[in-house]
């Protein structure tokens, strides 16, 4: 399968490639001409964009559940769903509860969507055959998910860089440096973008095709859905001046690039199933 997407995955390394290669002359030059915090648009995705990272766990987690028969594993599955769904309840709402009633709505959301997933995931009849595949695919996604946010997390850390709205609210782009600069721990982290990274996480769409025949016909899809969605996501993160095209362009490939060695494992390993 993954042979299909080789020239798409080819496409993507070469425009992220040609993208950092612009970006050491119009980094900065772009957010300037860009930059209008207020578009509700681009203010939506800040709220949202991340949500393909943040759905992996109680999906994934429910799977998990309904595919093992041993008790203890199942648990697991369970703990991971109520977990997974109160970090995506925190997520959603960070952006959109005062904080006073986030924590609450936190604990409250993730019962609720996680039973809300577990009782959806009774009326969802897996054949045998197929749970062991399907399973896999919900490990590698977790295991995918958490690389990602440590990567991502690690790298910000380590190069330092000043985001584009923290130069305006100093009046001077003076502390402005290229993406290849690494800057050391000094509290910034504009490089790179943890939103584009997340969005990146729904390139896991392109398991379907492992899934069914009829999904299988539809591979471009799976590809050009997530990717069209990440670039909505880094264009907006430009509008907002919280990244620079290099931040999105490298959080982006961060993301794809996880997804894309899950396939590979995933082929590799289990291809007779």
């Amino acid at each position: 399968m993954i042979k299909k997407y080789k020239m798409n995955i080819a496409l993507f390394y070469a425009a992220a490639a040609a993208a950092l290669a612009a970006a050491i002359f119009i980094d900065l030059k772009l957010d300037i001409a860009l930059n209008n915090p207020e578009n509700i648009f681009a203010i939506w995705f800040k709220n949202t964009g991340e949500i393909p990272s943040r759905l992996i766990c109680p999906l994934a987690g429910t799977i998990l559940f309904y595919t093992y028969k041993d008790k203890l594993q199942q648990i697991a599955g369970f703990l991971i769903t109520i977990g997974g769904s109160a970090y995506f309840g925190y997520y959603i709402g960070k952006h959109f509860f005062l904080e006073e009633n986030r924590m609450i709505f936190s604990l409250i959301y993730g019962i609720g969507f996680g039973i809300f997933c577990l009782i959806i995931g009774k009326f969802i009849k897996i054949p045998d055959k197929h749970k062991n595949t399907i399973r896999q695919i919900a490990i590698l996604s977790i295991i995918v998910m958490f690389i990602q946010i440590t990567v991502i997390e690690t790298v910000k850390y380590l190069w330092g860089r000043v985001r584009f709205r923290d130069l305006l609210a100093a009046g001077s782009y003076n502390a402005f440096t290229p993406w290849y600069k690494i800057n050391g721990i000094n509290g910034n982290k504009s490089f790179p973008s943890g939103h584009t990274a997340g969005a990146a996480m729904s390139y896991l769409m392109m398991f379907f095709p492992y899934l069914s025949k009829k999904w299988d016909k539809k591979y471009q899809l799976c590809f050009w859905l997530p990717c069209i969605y990440t670039c909505i996501v880094a264009f907006t993160r430009l509008i907002m001046g919280a990244h620079y095209l290099s931040d999105v362009t490298i959080g982006g490939v961060i993301g794809f690039t996880t997804v894309i060695i899950s396939l590979k494992i995933f082929e590799n390993k289990f291809k007779n199933e």
